[in-house]
């Protein structure tokens, strides 16, 4: 807008003072260009540092908040990581206190690395790391190793937090170690069965996930997204 209007005003001026409009317009032409190479470095630095983003989801069951997942997604030139850290204290037939850590790292849109690590009361259940090599992967539990034909790894479970699976049809699990269906249930939401016939029901608003519903055969909870 103010470009423009310096523009006519140089244009009127020129009609008078010719030869002074003409070093003006000069200075003007350089200015802009300056502007401009100003504003595309702007945007190369800002999509050069490292985009994060942060949510937390409340985890809720029978109406009570009994623990929170906290999600991280963060961009780095051809690099994403994804992190999940919660933590969960609920009263069955006992009372147990559950940790949980996943992280996975992308590049070029395939997975490189992911870790899945479950404690329950203090004793772990499961501790798990995926790396790529060449075009397999090695999953590691403990000391022992497997490779595993999964190439490649586009979508994953963490990845469900992250953005809505329009237009992809399975996910991988780290869990299982193997691809699951994803089944539209309509707009906006997905249901994901798991081979013990578990299932969990994803639902989104603006690509990213706003609530979890589980559906154990021993409880029902539900993940949902805190607004600040």
């Amino acid at each position: 807008m103010i470009p423009t209007i310096i523009y006519f005003l140089l244009r009127r001026y020129k009609r008078t003072n010719p030869a002074k409009a003409e070093k003006l317009t000069i200075v003007f032409q350089k200015a802009s260009r300056m502007f401009l190479f100003f504003v595309l470095l702007l945007l190369v630095c800002y999509y050069a540092l490292p985009q994060d983003t942060q949510r937390q989801y409340s985890v809720r069951r029978k109406g009570s908040e009994i623990g929170v997942i906290s999600f991280t997604q963060q961009h780095s030139g051809n690099r994403t990581v994804l992190k999940t850290e919660s933590t969960i204290k609920a009263r069955f037939l006992f009372l147990f206190t559950a940790i949980g850590h996943e992280e996975s790292i992308f590049e070029n849109g395939i997975m490189i690395w992911s870790s899945i690590y479950h404690k329950l009361n203090g004793s772990e259940r499961v501790n798990k790391k995926t790396r790529l090599i060449g075009e397999s992967y090695i999953v590691t539990r403990g000391k022992e190793s497997e490779r595993i034909s999964s190439y490649p790894i586009s979508y994953n479970m963490i990845c469900l937090y992250s953005w809505e699976p329009v237009n992809i049809s399975k996910v991988y699990s780290d869990t299982f170690q193997r691809f699951l269906d994803i089944q539209k249930l309509g707009i906006h939401s997905y249901k994901i069965t798991f081979p013990d016939g578990n299932y969990n029901e994803y639902y989104y608003s603006n690509g990213f996930c706003t609530k979890v519903e589980v559906h154990n055969s021993l409880y029902r909870s539900s993940f949902e997204l805190k607004h600040k």
